[in-house]
């Protein structure tokens, strides 16, 4: 990847640790409708299967390889592995992901 105005290693080391912002119209089109940024899911609604919401999507966080789901529940934080086996669909156009938590997770891990 090249940045403009980025032309030698002393310039990219100036830069190291900042965040880097791209107009949405400018990102690479998903092929694979299945495929979607995390920010789009931002807001979304987090439901159990059996139709109980849990709360609504504020973030997500990368801890090693595995990506973490932000939860706002009853005002407070709750963080959900974004894993398959935990969140079994995400429904795009009611804005939903639908989750199979294993018993207990929504209640030990409240921050």
């Amino acid at each position: 990847m090249k940045l403009k105005g980025i032309d030698s290693i002393e310039q990219a080391k100036e830069i190291i640790g900042q965040e880097l912002f791209l107009p949405e119209d400018e990102f690479p089109p998903l092929d694979d409708k299945d495929l979607f940024y995390f920010h789009q899911i931002e807001g979304f609604t987090v439901i159990l299967k059996d139709g109980f919401e849990v709360g609504v999507v504020k973030d997500n966080i990368s801890v090693d390889e595995n990506e973490l789901l932000t939860v706002i529940r009853a005002g407070r934080e709750i963080l959900i592995p974004f894993s398959r086996s935990i969140c079994v669909a995400i429904d795009h156009q009611k804005r939903q992901i639908i989750i199979d938590p294993p018993e207990g997770l929504l209640d030990l891990n409240e921050i």
